[in-house]
C-alpha cells in the first residue's frame, strides 16, 4: 500500500460537502476517538489497526499501518497536549461506503512541534463509530 493511502482516505472524506450538522453524532464520534488516540499515544499501533473499521483494514494492511504510524508519530516526541478543534458531519462521501461520517480534528502539541490530527470516523451498523482515516499535518505558528 502506498504511503499516502491514509491521507487519501481522509482527503476523500473532506473533499465532499458537509451534511447538516448532527451534534449527537459529532459528540459520539469524538468520544470514540479518545480510546483510539490513547492506544496511538501508547504505541499500540496493532490494536489501533484492529479497532479500525473494515473499510480501513481492507485498504491498509496491518504491516503498512504499523510502518506509517511509526513514521508519523516517532519524530514528534512526547505529547504535551491535545484539544478538540472541530467535529464535522459528512454523509455519503465520494469514494467511501454510503453512510454517516464525522471528521474530528485535534490541535496537538508535541515536543517536536505542533500538529493537526484528523480522524475520520464512520458510523457502523450497530451505531458505534470506527476509524476510517488518520492523518497528521504540521501546524504553522499562530494556528
Amino acid at each position: 500500500m502506498r504511503r499516502n493511502s491514509l491521507a487519501a482516505i481522509v482527503l476523500a472524506l473532506l473533499a465532499v460537502g458537509c451534511a447538516e450538522r448532527d451534534p449527537l453524532a459529532e459528540e459520539a464520534a469524538y468520544r470514540a476517538t479518545l480510546p483510539w488516540l490513547e492506544r496511538m499515544d501508547a504505541g499500540a499501533y496493532d490494536e489501533c489497526w484492529q479497532a479500525a473499521a473494515p473499510f480501513f483494514r481492507e485498504r491498509v494492511s496491518r504491516e503498512a499501518w504499523g510502518r506509517q504510524a511509526v513514521d508519523a508519530r516517532s519524530p514528534l516526541g512526547e505529547l504535551r497536549g491535545r484539544r478538540l478543534e472541530a467535529a464535522t458531519t459528512v454523509a455519503n462521501p465520494w469514494g467511501a461506503p454510503a453512510g454517516r461520517y464525522v471528521i474530528v480534528v485535534y490541535a496537538s502539541e508535541w515536543a517536536a512541534g505542533d500538529i493537526y490530527e484528523t480522524l475520520s470516523m464512520q458510523e457502523s451498523a450497530s451505531g458505534s463509530w470506527l476509524l476510517v482515516g488518520y492523518h497528521v499535518k504540521q501546524r504553522r505558528s499562530g494556528e
